[in-house]
């Protein structure tokens, strides 16, 4: 597909990536760093209007601030040759959406894994104070490998801004909360409830609300309870209701307690058993529990890794514990555990040698103190501090140091005669 631009800021353009209301989406080439990006524009006609220009800065300002696996990096904003931009990660797959209408849905077990990994990185979010507010099978993208994105912040709500949009529907109509129709102060936990939507329509390959129009669509939202999706058993059934719960106190509190619920689900046995008998899945949910475990694995591994670089040694055991309950007493768990006890036995040792040269140190400076050498002195109780900055014997003898020096000082300025 041809494009007039060849250049957009530092970023070579390659190609159309799509094109939507709001304007074009290029694969780029950033020159410096060799990588490829998506370069998102805004319309020529939306240069005019300050609501469309607030909106498109406001997704790279609020991805600006979020890094997380699950959700699509940004790297510049910028506007050039008349052009409003945001260079963002380039990601190679498909939307939820675009995958629900090429292969008419997913499967149970992915459809549970899919929504897990978008509450994981909605929680990141909502632990900014960012409320998404336009979650939709079109803003969550699968990558090739499993991976899944959260896309779009461009109508994302910071929690405690004194922006209002009384009397405004923000979002998609299949997919809003009741409070966001009814114009109730929204939270984090509509987010929750879209989530709860998504998850319903992977499971029951339908809308739990749709209606003939839109304002029969909204009547729904407020007002009906969703049947149970048949053929699933109860434990999946209860996250889906308590996520689509009408009244946000009994939703789930957070995301993160959504994803621990599916979690939970994707690695029950007795679901598998129960799957099974019932003739839902077979090796589809057993090939995604052990994906999901794999993950699970290499992020533990990771994890202890940037621990024990950070001297985090007990975080590191705990995190080990958790990754031999995961995958056993094997080559790494016990490559693990050496390295663990390596550190502390290296930690000790500089505790030890740490403890002994704060010793010899706070001598040194006692010594100054009783010699008159209060520079001295002071200069060794620094020393002692930087060590153990709690260390009272230090403070102890820096204050009389100090105060000896201002006597001194004193002195010498009323013994100065007049000039």
């Amino acid at each position: 597909m041809a494009t007039a631009l060849s250049k957009l800021g530092r970023y070579q353009i390659l190609g159309v990536l799509g094109k939507g209301s709001m304007g074009v989406v290029y694969k780029g080439m950033d020159p410096q760093i060799n990588k490829l990006v998506a370069i998102k524009t805004m319309n020529q006609k939306h240069l005019s209007d300050p609501n469309m220009q607030e909106r498109f800065y406001r997704e790279g300002n609020v991805l600006g601030q979020l890094h997380h696996r699950n959700i699509i990096n940004v790297y510049n904003v910028g506007e050039d040759q008349d052009t409003c931009y945001i260079a963002m990660e380039y990601l190679d797959g498909t939307t939820l959406e675009r995958q629900i209408r090429a292969a008419g849905g997913l499967s149970m077990a992915k459809s549970l894994e899919v929504v897990r990994q978008v509450c994981e990185g909605v929680h990141a979010a909502h632990q900014r104070g960012i409320i998404h507010r336009d979650l939709k099978p079109a803003n969550i993208f699968l990558l090739n490998e499993d991976h899944v994105k959260v896309l779009d912040f461009g109508v994302a709500h910071f929690k405690n801004s004194q922006l209002t949009t009384s009397g405004v529907v923000i979002g998609t109509i299949n997919y809003i909360a009741p409070e966001q129709i009814t114009g109730l102060k929204i939270d984090h936990r509509a987010d929750i409830f879209s989530i709860g939507v998504i998850l319903y329509e992977l499971l029951a390959h339908k809308h739990p609300f749709e209606g003939k129009n839109i304002s029969q669509t909204m009547v729904r939202i407020i007002n009906d309870e969703p049947p149970p999706i048949p053929d699933l058993p109860k434990s999946i059934n209860e996250i889906v209701k308590k996520a689509l719960s009408k009244d946000r106190d009994f939703r789930y509190g957070d995301c993160k307690t959504l994803s621990d619920d599916l979690e939970q689900v994707i690695r029950t046995e007795s679901m598998v058993d129960t799957l099974h008998d019932e003739k839902i899945v077979d090796e589809d949910l057993m090939k995604a529990q052990q994906s999901y475990i794999r993950k699970l694995v290499e992020e533990r591994i990771g994890t202890i890794t940037i621990a024990l670089k950070n001297e985090k040694i007990e975080e590191a055991e705990q995190i080990l514990t958790q990754l031999k309950g995961l995958a056993g007493k094997n080559e790494i768990t016990e490559d693990l555990t050496k390295r663990i006890r390596d550190a502390k036995r290296k930690r000790e040792q500089k505790l030890r040698f740490v403890s002994q040269l704060t010793h010899e140190t706070l001598l040194k400076a006692n010594q100054f103190m009783d010699q008159r050498h209060y520079v001295s002195a002071v200069e060794n109780c620094m020393k002692v501090l930087e060590m153990d900055p709690k260390n009272q014997d230090a403070r102890i003898i820096k204050a009389r140091c100090i105060k000896q020096l201002q006597a001194f000082l004193e002195q010498v300025e009323d013994k100065t005669p007049p000039s």
